[in-house]
């Protein structure tokens, strides 16, 4: 049985409240950050008055017209700006406070705890951006765990574990074309690459950022990524790989990656990739942390320059 903090209420409660569906302020929620539900150690969500009272307003401006990413924005800036100014706590943006939360991530993950570690990872949302979180928070959680495993410190479920809660909320985070209208980008791993969550990563800051994505994930044969090439004419195609061996292809495989890069930019990414194997297909290389390089490439618009990489 569910206990339900004073002042709090389930998803279901506050749809009542503000009469619209329980997949509308999911929807709202992922997409644009409107509501902030603290998670009881079960891993339920529970939402406040706060929440509630952004739901209404955006109830409210949607039946006047107003446009779901106008109206959140919106009212997520009044919020800000209503905010009290002067001393006062700041947001956790030390290394210690960083590692900390990767400690807290640790912990919850040898214990198998869900629901802490999803209150982790809310607190961490909360206290940094969602694109600095990723970045020395989830990101390097997961590098040193996998790095644990591999020194006999954490089992495999330990491993598998993590990387499933965080990609979860990556995935949550990249749920749907919302209302973006920026460049379409095509992402994908080659046959061999397993691992997708630095992509998925990738995806993440790119739609934040209005740009519009098709994600294919781990395992793409190449064949099929010309096809979506094809079918959905992507500005940029991205194929990540985290080892050279990824990136091992038969001639068959490099004359499709060719094919693909004269159909839409190509950018190879990843440790993988270097540039002069970007160059010998076509494409170019996309360096730097996948956070990092995903904001650069936002802000030029089109890939990144050599002198414009992270640490150049």
């Amino acid at each position: 049985m569910v206990t339900t903090p004073p002042g709090r209420f389930r998803i279901g409660a506050l749809a009542k409240r503000v009469g619209v569906s329980e997949t509308l302020l999911r929807a709202w929620e992922l997409r644009y950050g409107l509501l902030t539900p603290v998670r009881t150690t079960g891993g339920y969500r529970m939402y406040g008055p706060e929440d509630e009272r952004r739901a209404r307003a955006m109830a409210e401006a949607r039946a006047e017209g107003v446009p779901a990413a106008d109206a959140a924005a919106r009212i997520l800036a009044d919020d800000r700006a209503q905010a009290p100014t002067g001393p006062g706590p700041r947001p956790p943006t030390s290394s210690e406070e960083v590692a900390r939360l990767r400690a807290e991530l640790e912990t919850a993950m040898t214990a198998f705890d869900t629901g802490s570690m999803h209150d982790t990872i809310d607190r961490a949302f909360a206290a940094l951006s969602v694109e600095t979180t990723i970045r020395e928070v989830l990101l390097p959680f997961l590098v040193s765990v996998g790095a644990g495993w591999q020194m006999g410190d954490f089992d495999v479920a330990d491993e598998h574990f993590a990387s499933d809660v965080v990609r979860g909320r990556l995935a949550a985070l990249a749920a749907g074309p919302g209302s973006r209208t920026g460049p379409l980008v095509l992402l994908a791993c080659p046959p061999k690459e397993s691992h997708d969550i630095a992509l998925k990563a990738f995806e993440v800051v790119l739609q934040r950022a209005g740009w519009r994505t098709r994600y294919l994930g781990p395992h793409t044969p190449l064949a099929s990524v010309e096809v979506a090439v094809e079918v959905v004419n992507p500005d940029v195609v991205v194929l990540a790989g985290t080892a050279r061996a990824v990136f091992e292809l038969p001639d068959h495989a490099v004359e499709i990656v060719r094919r693909i890069a004269g159909s839409a930019r190509l950018l190879l990414a990843g440790a993988g990739a270097d540039d002069d194997l970007a160059a010998s297909w076509g494409g170019e290389l996309l360096s730097g942390d996948p956070i990092s390089a995903a904001q650069l490439l936002v802000r030029r618009g089109g890939p990144v320059a050599e002198d414009e990489a992270p640490g150049a």
